[in-house]
C-alpha cells in the first residue's frame, strides 16, 4: 500500500491467538508506511482451565491455531510447499511481509516493559484484545495517546466476555468501542462504538473474531484524522450504566445452551481457518481431526 502521509511510530498491542491474528491482518496493511512494533500478550486465567467451556474456547481460539495450524503453515512456507497467496497470514508471515517486529510481553508496566515501549517511542498506541492493563507510566508515553478497542458497547458491557453476554441477553448486535485509555479498566472517554449484527445461527466464536472489525474501522478513521492534525472528539461514559463482567461459570453457560446458542461450530471454524491456507493447500489433517474429533464435544456444539 502506497501512503503519502508523514509516517508515524505506532505500537500495536494484541493477543497471541486467532482473533489477534485476524486483527493484525486487518490493521497492518493500513500501516504499511509507518514504523510499527507489535507486542502480544499470552495471558490466560486459571479459570480458563477449570471451567470446561472456557477450556474448549481457549483450545480453539489459541491452542489449535498457535500450536498446530500456524507452525504447519510456517514450515510449509519455509519449505516452498504451496505457492503462497493465502488471504490471511500467520504471525510469522505478517512479520515477514511487513518487516515488523512482533514480540510477546507479560510484564507491561514493569521496568522492562516500560523500557521497551520508551525505546520504541511510539507516537500512538492501539490495543485490541491485549488482556494486559496499561498504567499511566505506559499509556502516557505516546504523544497522540493510547487507545483500546473493546469488544462490547461501553459502559454497559465493560469487562470480560462481552460478546457472550450480548448473545445471552438477546441483543440484536454486539458493540465494539474505541476509547482512550485512562487509569481505570474500560473507563476511558469514548471515540465511537461500531456494531456487529448478531447472527443467531452462528457460534459465539464466530461473533468474537468478527466483533473487532467495527472497532478497527473506527480506529482507522480516527487515525486518518490524526494524520491530518484533527483530534478525536470524546464522549464521557455514564458509569451509572456500567455492568462489569468477569469470565462466566457453569450457570451462564448452561443458560446459553438452553437458549439454543452455540459456543463453537466445527464447519464454521474450519471456514475461518481456511483463510490462512494457500489456494492449493488442503486443510491439514491434524487440524481437521482436532476440530471434528478431538475437542468438539457436546459442551461446545449444542444445536442452534
Amino acid at each position: 500500500m502506497i501512503t503519502s502521509h508523514p509516517p508515524l511510530r505506532i505500537l500495536v498491542c494484541t493477543k497471541m491467538d486467532l482473533a489477534g491474528a485476524l486483527i493484525l491482518n486487518t490493521l497492518l496493511p493500513h500501516l504499511a508506511g509507518d514504523t510499527v512494533m507489535v507486542l502480544m500478550s499470552e495471558k490466560t486465567r486459571p479459570v480458563e482451565n477449570t471451567v470446561p467451556e472456557l477450556a474448549e474456547i481457549k483450545f480453539f481460539e489459541r491452542d489449535l491455531p498457535m500450536d498446530i495450524l500456524f507452525p504447519l503453515l510456517d514450515r510449509a512456507e519455509a519449505s516452498g510447499v504451496g505457492e503462497g497467496g493465502a488471504p490471511l497470514l500467520t504471525f510469522a508471515g505478517l512479520s515477514q511481509r511487513y518487516g515488523i517486529t512482533i514480540e510477546s510481553i507479560s510484564d507491561l508496566n514493569g521496568p522492562e516493559g516500560e523500557a521497551r515501549i520508551r525505546a520504541f517511542a511510539p507516537d500512538l498506541t492501539i490495543s485490541a484484545r491485549f488482556s494486559l492493563i496499561f498504567k499511566p507510566n505506559t499509556y502516557d508515553i505516546p504523544r497522540l495517546g493510547t487507545y483500546n478497542i473493546h469488544p462490547g458497547a461501553l459502559p454497559r458491557y465493560a469487562g470480560l466476555f462481552a460478546p457472550f453476554r450480548c448473545l445471552l441477553d438477546g441483543s440484536d448486535s454486539i458493540g465494539c468501542t474505541l476509547h482512550r485509555v485512562d487509569k481505570g479498566i474500560d473507563t476511558g472517554p469514548i471515540v465511537g462504538i461500531g456494531y456487529l449484527p448478531i447472527e443467531r445461527q452462528r457460534s459465539l466464536l464466530w461473533h468474537v473474531v468478527n466483533t473487532y472489525q467495527p472497532g478497527l474501522a473506527l480506529f482507522l478513521a480516527m487515525l486518518a484524522g490524526l494524520r491530518q492534525g484533527r483530534q478525536p472528539e470524546y464522549a464521557a461514559q455514564d458509569f451509572s450504566l456500567r455492568q462489569y463482567g468477569s469470565l462466566p461459570g457453569p450457570e451462564p453457560f448452561a443458560a446459553f445452551k438452553a437458549k439454543g446458542l452455540k459456543l463453537f461450530e466445527p464447519a464454521e471454524y474450519l471456514e475461518i481457518l481456511s483463510g490462512f491456507l494457500p489456494p492449493d493447500m488442503a486443510m491439514p489433517g491434524a487440524v481437521a481431526n482436532a476440530v471434528v474429533n478431538g475437542r468438539g464435544d457436546a459442551c461446545c456444539s449444542a444445536p442452534a
